[in-house]
């Protein structure tokens, strides 16, 4: 059983993880504020932690609900938040056409991935942007590792299938790889 201050003593140590994970999430400038508030409902709720998961991934949990809940009251979906690989494709400051045809390319990605049923849409948030493991999304589940593995593929086959009914990829010079849309047929 854990205490305020143990908590305390250990949660520097999953700081600045959280931090990435939300900045990911809502944006770097939200994100030191709902850690500190993942610290507080920690802390009002650690005499409940049992330690059936790591404390990581017990403070991941809570931070992850907070930055939805974030999200909902701006009226977004938690599924798909605003600025999911934005933070990627600010690094640069020019419109280079390669900067131009990564941007379409994320919108691209993004508006596909939107369109796939927000389960799917959540498990690859989960898996592929907050790197959670088969196991961590099973657990927040409540489903099995298997089930997880298998919902999973599910959700990234048809994101794949749907990328290559809608897009023609290619490689430009340089190896930056570009989506133009298909035409759409009759």
């Amino acid at each position: 059983m854990m205490d305020r201050e143990e908590l305390l003593r250990r949660f520097p140590a999953h700081r600045s993880k959280l931090v990435a994970a939300l900045a990911r999430l809502v944006g770097v400038s939200e994100a030191e504020d709902l850690v500190n508030e993942t610290l507080l409902r920690a802390m009002a709720a650690v005499e409940g932690f049992r330690g059936e998961a790591g404390l990581g991934t017990w403070l991941h949990r809570i931070a992850v609900n907070l930055a939805y809940d974030h999200l909902r009251r701006q009226g977004h979906d938690p599924a798909l938040p605003n600025g999911v690989g934005a933070d990627l494709l600010d690094i640069a400051d020019d419109d280079s056409p390669d900067v131009l045809e990564q941007r379409q390319m994320s919108a691209c990605v993004q508006k596909i991935l939107a369109a796939l049923p927000t389960a799917q849409r959540q498990l690859l948030i989960q898996a592929d942007v907050l790197d959670q493991t088969t196991a961590e999304i099973a657990r927040d589940a409540g489903i099995t590792t298997g089930n997880a593995k298998i919902r999973l593929h599910r959700a990234r086959r048809n994101l794949e299938m749907a990328l290559e009914n809608h897009c023609e990829f290619h490689h430009r010079d340089g190896g930056v790889l570009c989506c133009t849309p298909k035409p759409k047929t009759a």
